[in-house]
């Protein structure tokens, strides 16, 4: 028994074997070479991201950020970063609550830095930017009585005291019902 090379085994195939067996090897070696190759060329640096910061004034696991909010609660805003309003999700993340104040204050009038209360709600619903036919009741947190409601409205300025209230946002998306809720923190009057 005579030890057989490569050369001997490759002569001992049948021609037809040895052009697929060719074949198969040359398309493995281009899709070798053809992976590592787009990748490296696709390779794409980094981009450095700007920090994104939280705020007071959220309440009850309610977050206030300056991130990027999702696509459909964007409509009317410029593309900046950080984002130029204060916002925070309602749960689920069906709802964004705007704050164009830095804080909102107990009573009605402008802050002492002359600013007002203006709270902007966006909710998803049917369409890809939002719906702002939101029906708003809200109360201090844990209160029975609804202090406060405005329907069909997206916005919402002048409550009557401080502490940390609830917002329950409703509005109707996809046939449904939807609600979600929005804690907030408001400041006594003068602050």
């Amino acid at each position: 028994m005579g030890t057989w090379g490569a050369g001997r085994c490759i002569r001992a195939m049948d021609p037809g074997a040895r052009s697929l067996c060719a074949c198969i090897a040359a398309a493995l070696l281009i899709i070798l070479v053809g992976g590592c190759a787009s990748s490296q060329a696709t390779q794409v640096k980094a981009s450095p991201t700007v920090p994104i910061r939280t705020f007071a004034g959220g309440y009850a696991g309610t977050v206030l950020t300056d991130a990027e909010p999702p696509v459909w609660a964007q409509t009317g805003f410029a593309k900046l970063t950080p984002w130029p309003v204060p916002w925070a999700f309602g749960t689920q993340d069906t709802t964004v609550a705007f704050l164009f104040s830095t804080v909102l204050v107990a009573g009605s009038g402008p802050h002492v830095d002359g600013s007002y209360n203006k709270v902007t709600w966006v909710a998803k619903g049917d369409y890809p930017s939002g719906d702002t036919n939101i029906a708003i009741e809200a109360r201090p947190l844990g209160a029975s009585q609804p202090v406060l409601t405005n329907t069909g409205g997206a916005s919402l300025s002048d409550l009557p005291k401080p502490g940390c209230w609830t917002f329950r946002l409703s509005w109707s998306a996809h046939g449904q019902q939807q609600v979600s809720t929005i804690n907030l923190e408001v400041l006594p009057t003068g602050s």
